[in-house]
């Protein structure tokens, strides 16, 4: 346990001197998603999204070690028992699981998809106050003008 809370400490950190890099880039942004859960948010400074981010992937993988281990669990019991009627029951409740564990893992992978496109995004954005203040729209009796200064 606190070898993996000091593993997760030093992922952050690296996260962290990672984005204190000025120009944000979309590319590395969706990359340090994909390969840490957040850390294209950390890169962005999103740090809300990024907490949004690592509370769903942790309940995800959670849920899906529950119900890995319930379908374990009525595996055996399948497998223990001669009675017709709870080998069926049984059986049933095995499927049950092991469609939630799927469902689980489908979740998880949009969730990643999810959260590397929003990086991407956020990367792209960064800049977008002062790219803003060079775009001007003019009304000019009839005409209407889109002036951007570079």
């Amino acid at each position: 346990m606190k070898k993996s809370i000091l593993l997760i400490l030093i992922i952050l950190g690296f996260c962290l001197l990672l984005s204190a890099q000025k120009p944000k880039s979309p590319t590395r942004a969706a990359i340090y998603s994909a390969l840490i859960p957040a850390g294209g948010q950390i890169y962005n400074h999103a740090y809300v999204k990024a907490g949004v981010v690592v509370g769903v992937q942790s309940y995800l993988i959670a849920s899906a070690i529950v119900h890995d281990n319930k379908v374990d669990e009525y595996r055996r019991k399948s497998k223990n028992t001669n009675d017709i009627f709870y080998k069926q029951f049984y059986q049933t409740k095995q499927e049950e699981y092991q469609e939630l564990r799927t469902s689980d893992f489908w979740w998880m992978g949009i969730t990643a998809v999810l959260s590397v496109l929003d990086a991407y995004v956020d990367a792209h954005l960064s800049d977008f106050d002062a790219q803003k203040q060079k775009l001007h729209l003019l009304f000019e009796e009839d005409k209407l003008t889109l002036q951007y200064k570079f």
